[in-house]
């Protein structure tokens, strides 16, 4: 194993992720467990814990979005630790197959969790929380994504050693059509950055919109839900104009290196 600060933070993310989401999965595994008929009393019990449930997905979020770039730049703080490794493609090949499935998990993790937090947006603007119940359970189903990631960035990390691997040159040689994305990324066009998360989050918003739609239609909130949407929609559209500013504006800073 190759162990430095950079590590470290990673895994502790990682496992203060567990520790609060498998305390709040409980809760809310409490609350998608309780019947329909409950008393007024009870049900106050539930929002409250339902509230908690809303705190913590936030936060979980946030922790995955604070573990996504810093996974990046841990992989970048390991590159010199791997003979051979010109960038971050060496250091992901180094602790292959571990390494890649944790760089998708990741993203995935944001992506479900986001479109969890969309659909307890869209519920707060209901009265009464028609849709606590049908969250709790889905909090509860995505709380072995944490499990997963953590495990990833153990395994990934844990069976890391300083052993030859193949440059990025060699899969992507100078012939190729194809170029490593990362070298492309973070040394050639920067300013995709700012592109690839912009039309990730732009998509994203818009697949958050079709998913809720089966809520919406479920639980009859279709006016309460219109202004949500109309600005995921909108969010999409700006951000889908930036990324592609970004763009335009390497390219064109492309061109004049020239």
């Amino acid at each position: 194993m190759i162990f430095n600060l950079y590590v470290a933070v990673v895994l502790a993310i990682a496992v203060f992720a567990i520790v609060v989401g498998t305390y709040t999965a409980m809760k809310a595994y409490g609350i998608s467990d309780a019947g329909k008929e409950i008393g007024l009393d009870e049900r106050y019990e539930l929002e409250k814990d339902y509230s908690l449930v809303s705190t913590v997905g936030w936060v979980t979020l946030l922790s995955r979005l604070v573990a996504a770039p810093l996974f990046f730049v841990t992989v970048i703080s390991l590159i010199p630790s791997i003979p051979g490794a010109m960038c971050e493609f060496g250091v992901l090949q180094a602790g292959a197959p571990y390494s890649w499935l944790g760089f998708g998990i990741k993203f995935f993790t944001i992506f479900a969790f986001g479109g969890w937090l969309f659909l307890d947006h869209i519920n707060k603007k209901v009265r009464g929380s028609q849709m606590i119940g049908s969250l709790s359970k889905i909090f509860v189903l995505l709380t072995p994504l944490l499990y997963v990631d953590a495990a990833l960035d153990i395994l990934f990390f844990g069976s890391l050693k300083p052993l030859v691997v193949p440059c990025c040159m060699v899969v992507y040689t100078i012939n190729s059509i194809n170029q490593c994305p990362f070298c492309l990324v973070t040394y050639e066009m920067p300013l995709l950055m700012i592109a690839i998360p912009a039309f990730i989050i732009a998509v994203a918003l818009l697949a958050w919109i079709a998913f809720s739609k089966i809520y919406i239609t479920r639980f009859s909130i279709r006016e309460e839900s219109k202004g949500t949407l109309r600005g995921a929609v909108l969010a999409s559209i700006v951000l889908t104009v930036i990324g592609l500013l970004a763009i335009s504006v390497q390219f064109m800073l492309g061109s004049f290196s020239f």
